[in-house]
């Protein structure tokens, strides 16, 4: 009989396909894909899909921990 309940190995994450930030200009929480095979390091300019401004986004991706979003400006 399996046991159903063995503790999952905590090194391994599951993939996450989405990350989000807060607008700087507007404060709306802003949902991003997140392309794994650009790199593990990435940045880009994207505008705010609700105010239009352009943010300059730096997506770090951690298999471990996940992605994180840092968002500034332009």
């Amino acid at each position: 009989m399996l046991d159903e309940d063995q503790p999952e190995d905590e090194a391994y994450r599951e993939p996450n396909d989405e990350a989000s930030y807060v607008c700087q200009s507007c404060g709306e929480e802003i949902v991003i894909p997140i392309d794994e095979l650009a790199g593990t390091d990435q940045e880009y300019v994207e505008d705010c899909p609700v105010c239009c401004r352009p943010h300059v986004l730096r997506v770090r991706l951690d298999h471990r921990f996940g992605p994180s979003v840092d968002a500034r400006a332009e």
